[in-house]
């Protein structure tokens, strides 16, 4: 079958993970396929002796391990969480990663469809432990127990808002689960399904007993299709496949692996010789209507994934049905099963069969079925056309394209499946990005630790399998099809890709071998710094070429600056560094106002618009303009003036010296020098006439002291800027002044510029005049708080001192700060970048936008946390589940009642509420202790939690806690206070008289 020969109803299959023996991922499970690999207990020699009729069963991997905190668990919930339900959730994490979606972002509606085997967790580890239950209530334990809420738990902790349900048909539910996702998305009641199912253990070796005449085989080995097969090996095992509908497959990143171009569902009602027994007539009538969905003809089939139990009548009747329906035909037709690989997984094993086939499709490779030890010749298969694979084999030019799967129930549901191979579309090229556009590689993840696993993985992935992926198809899928997590990483790339290649690999590491990083915040506030004179300036500060609408700004600026009589600034790119230019106070300051406020436009352009702003001496002005206080032509008018007021005073010098204030006034004694800035506690500016700064420099050399000349021609902000200061407030007396509609810190006062002073001409004469009050200026800004500063420009000069106050502070959560032109020598396209990068991991909405890839690129997993989450079945010895690894972090609730606690029938006292209060808290959220601070809601309490812990304390400790009180007083202090004062109000003697009186009652 073609591409254009796929009917209008087909389903794609664009995503899937699986858990089985042997087999965490798909393409380690395809390995041992095509290898022909027995992942069965019985074939490693580690199983029991069958002489008792004790047998090993198959177990998968972290059955008992959770990742909590990506889901929004809490530990103690995890603990009691079924592990089928926690396999699940990973797994359908998983599929949607391989299918490359994020569905928070993607705009369709997602079903789940997905079924689960017995609930034994529940009913022997759980509800087995009273302290578990007590604090956690019968109710929300069966959230994460029940066959009920398997689905809809799932799509609560993914967002999902399609169809959600549960599918229970025994050893068909998951086949029979994808039937209903593809019914679902054909009737548009959903655009993306998750469809499986899982079957879980809870003990690390699970047994099973064999007995003559049972199910079971009795060697621990299945042997489907061979004479004298024994029968089947019981097996944990899980999968998920994401499924769309095909026609919506032409846009870009929604490529299939396969498509599902048929299915049927039916059961075999009263035709068979017991409810557990198989019947040929139902199971040839549900092949044969899946065909006739498909369109299809047996002799299109060239290959049948088995229900294959090994089972002598099950195989004897499935077998049956197959030669009825597809035997008559002429091509050869292969038949194959999953489970002398892995065993009978249950309720996923019709999922683990259709992805063997997507995965065998895919390959263009007709995998076998495992010849394995005593087994004996190939069954009579009933037809010329079927043969059994032994070993791997191409599919084209050998077996016609078309594929089906079978999935039987115990009870009689049946599902089959038609299937047909997707077009292998070429992969991206890697190309380079458009000169305008960034390239930035995103990583996020739930944890500090997680993010640092997900830059080794994908570091490793990417000089491994990884290699000849192009640049662009990592870049497109890392963006667009992972979800958006807290902890955020961003890497800007070069254009060439060698270099891209290069610097994502430095990035990486510098990431995996990084400190925590703080969560991004949802909206965060942005501070922007703007520059003053005495910053060095170039053509690199104005990137222009390879940004046609920064270039317009620009342009509409240096316009503006001209119609204001302003200097010519339009070939600015073209001067040189020591351009004389570039020290005419003229000349700096409107270009400083230029530059500053195209780039606080910019910003804006990529989603980021500043919430405070904190400019030096001319930068408060472009602040001001920014914040709406000037309009652009008033602005351009004001700073043309100001500079060209300044430039005609006397000529003069600054001095940046490591003095604080007072200091700095002493050695300036006698002197006609003025304090022009506070930049920090031991970090001024002193100006004068150069006679008077050649003095100080000279005081300041006797002390030791090192200085540092600023690159100005005048001695700002002193007192001979009085003239420039006077005429300038009478020319602001013709402009309109408004109120600011952002933030901006005041170079006068240090403290938020005031609607009144922002409108008053004479503030900004003595903002021309007085000292810049930097320190003060930074101190508001970080007791805004803001949670990212951007300094704009080429030097670090008002960064610094926010980096240095930040750390003098002890701030808890000091701000990102993000220099957005780098520093010396740095491309500044590049740099600009990075700061884009460094904002988007900061939690700003800039959307880097990379073209989706035509498909996703097979990226590393992501990388679950390594706990245990886990309640031990009475009587279990702790060795029984295995020792714990160096580096994982054990979550066990307590043993049932093995500590010291205050009686229920005695009033307790005040020490004794705090510690009972205290443990009941811990034993219903789990995990490190709890602290006095710690609230109930942010622990992740439900209201179904507060009423079950409210009635343990009341029953505990003879009190008559309300709802009202936990809601009120939700810190865990502020909890115990409220209990304290209810046991201080009670009559703790009449309470005592009668129980006394219960206790008597004969």
């Amino acid at each position: 079958m073609t591409e254009s020969d796929r009917p209008d109803n087909a389903v794609a299959v664009v995503g899937l993970a699986l858990r089985v023996p042997g087999g965490s991922d798909p393409g380690t499970f395809w390995a041992n396929v095509l290898a022909g690999r027995v992942s069965l207990p019985a074939a490693r020699e580690d199983h029991a002796d069958p002489a008792d009729g004790r047998l090993i069963a198959g177990q998968i991997d972290r059955y008992a391990r959770f990742d909590a905190e990506l889901f929004g668990m809490t530990h103690a919930q995890a603990a009691t969480t079924d592990p089928q339900h926690r396999v699940l959730t990973e797994l359908a994490w998983e599929a949607l990663e391989d299918a490359g979606l994020d569905t928070e972002r993607d705009d369709g509606r997602v079903g789940v469809f997905v079924g689960c085997g017995p609930d034994d967790y529940l009913h022997h580890h759980v509800m087995r432990n009273d302290r578990v239950v007590r604090t956690q209530g019968t109710e929300q334990i069966l959230f994460g127990n029940s066959r009920d809420y398997l689905a809809t738990a799932l799509s609560y902790r993914l967002g999902l808002t399609g169809p959600s349900m549960t599918v229970q048909t025994a050893c068909s539910t998951s086949l029979v689960a994808v039937h209903q996702a593809v019914r679902s998305l054909l009737t548009y009641e959903c655009d993306i399904a998750i469809a499986g199912g899982v079957t879980v253990f809870p003990v690390e070796r699970p047994e099973y007993r064999w007995s003559e005449g049972g199910i079971y085989a009795p060697d621990g080995r299945c042997r489907a299709f061979t004479r004298g097969s024994g029968g089947t090996v019981p097996s944990g095992g899980a999968g998920v496949v994401v499924l769309r509908r095909s026609a919506d497959l032409p846009e870009p990143g929604r490529a299939a692996r396969a498509h599902i171009v048929g299915s049927a569902v039916n059961n075999d009602g009263a035709d068979r010789m017991a409810m557990s027994a198989p019947s040929p007539r139902g199971q040839a009538e549900v092949i044969r209507e899946a065909l006739e969905v498909a369109g299809l003809a047996p002799e299109d089939i060239g290959y049948v994934e088995a229900h294959g139990t090994g089972t002598v009548l099950g195989d004897q009747v499935e077998l049956a049905a197959l030669a009825e329906v597809y035997g008559d035909a002429t091509p050869g037709c292969a038949i194959g099963a999953v489970k002398p690989n892995i065993g009978h997984t249950d309720t996923a094993a019709g999922v683990v069969g259709l992805i063997k086939t997507v995965l065998a499709l895919q390959h263009d490779t007709v995998p076998p079925v495992p010849a394995q030890a005593g087994d004996g010749p190939d069954a009579e298969l009933g037809a010329a056309r079927f043969f059994i694979p032994r070993k791997a084999q191409p599919w084209s030019g050998t077996v016609p394209s078309g594929a089906a799967v079978s999935s039987f129930g115990l009870g009689g549901t049946n599902a089959h499946v038609i299937l047909s191979p997707a077009a292998a579309g070429p992969r991206s090229v890697d190309e380079p990005e458009a000169a305008d556009g960034p390239r930035v590689a995103v990583l996020t993840a739930a944890t500090p630790q997680a993010l640092r696993d997900r830059a080794r993985d994908l570091a490793a992935w990417l000089d491994g399998p990884g290699t000849d992926t192009g640049l662009g198809e990592v870049v497109g899928t890392l963006w667009h099809g992972r979800r958006r997590l807290a902890h955020r990483a961003a890497i800007a790339l070069p254009p060439d890709p060698g270099q891209a290649h290069a610097a994502l690999r430095q990035g990486l590491q510098e990431v995996a071998e990084g400190a925590d990083v703080p969560p991004a915040r949802p909206d965060p506030t942005v501070a922007v710094l703007l520059p003053g004179q005495g910053v060095r300036l170039s053509a690199a500060d104005a990137p222009a070429d390879r940004d046609p609408a920064f270039a317009a700004d620009l342009t509409r600026l240096q316009d503006a600056v001209l119609r204001a009589g302003g200097p010519d600034l339009r070939d600015f790119t073209a001067w040189d560094g020591d351009d004389p230019r570039l020290l005419d106070t003229a000349v700096v300051q409107p270009l400083l106002f230029t530059l500053g406020l195209a780039h606080l436009w910019w910003l804006e352009r990529w989603g980021v618009r500043p919430g405070i702003l904190l400019g030096h001496s001319i930068g408060e002005l472009t602040a001001a303009a920014y914040a709406g206080v000037f309009d652009v032509e008033d602005a351009a008018a004001a700073v043309v003036r100001r500079g060209a007021l300044m430039g005609e005073a006397p000529p003069g010098a600054m001095l940046a010296v490591p003095l604080d204030e007072a200091a700095a006034r002493v050695i300036v004694a006698g002197l006609p020098a003025d304090l022009c800035g506070v930049n920090g506690p031991d970090d001024v500016v002193l100006g004068g006439d150069p006679t008077t700064v050649a003095e100080i420099e000279r005081r300041c050399a006797e002390r030791g002291l090192a200085t540092t000349r600023l690159a100005t021609s005048h001695a700002f902000h002193t007192r001979s800027m009085e003239q420039a200061a006077s005429r300038f407030e009478e020319f602001l007396r013709t402009l309109r002044l408004s109120a600011p509609h952002t933030r901006v810190i005041s170079n006068v006062s240090g403290a938020e510029l005031t609607p009144e002073q922002a409108t008053d001409p004479g503030y900004w004469a003595a903002q021309l005049r007085g000292t810049v009050r930097l320190a003060d200026g930074v101190r508001t800004l970080l007791a805004v708080p803001c949670d990212v500063v951007v300094g704009v420009g080429g030097s670090r000069s008002l960064t610094n001192p926010v980096r240095r106050a930040a750390r003098a502070q002890g701030t808890a959560r000091p701000p990102r700060i993000i220099d957005m032109l780098g520093g010396s020598g740095q491309d500044v396209t590049l740099a600009r970048h990075t700061a884009l990068a460094g904002l988007w991991a900061a939690g700003c909405a800039v959307d880097l936008a990379p073209p989706r890839p035509d498909r996703p690129a097979p990226l590393p997993r992501y990388p679950f946390a390594d706990t245990r989450h886990w309640i031990e079945a009475p009587g279990t010895p702790s060795e029984e589940v295995g020792a714990t690894p160096p580096g994982v972090q054990e979550t066990d609730p307590p043993a049932d009642d093995d500590r010291p606690s205050v009686p229920a029938a005695q009033p307790a006292g005040p020490s004794e509420i705090a510690t009972v209060i205290t443990e009941i808290w811990q034993d219903a959220f789990g995990g490190a202790p709890l602290a006095p601070e710690d609230n109930f809601f942010t622990l992740g309490g439900t209201s179904l939690q507060a009423a079950q812990l409210t009635s343990v304390i009341n029953d505990t400790l003879l009190l008559a806690l309300v709802l009202g009180d936990l809601y009120e007083h939700s810190d865990l202090a502020a909890f115990i206070s409220r209990a304290e004062e209810l046991a201080g109000e009670r009559d703790d003697e009449e309470l005592l008289r009668l129980l006394n009186e219960i206790e008597e009652v004969p």
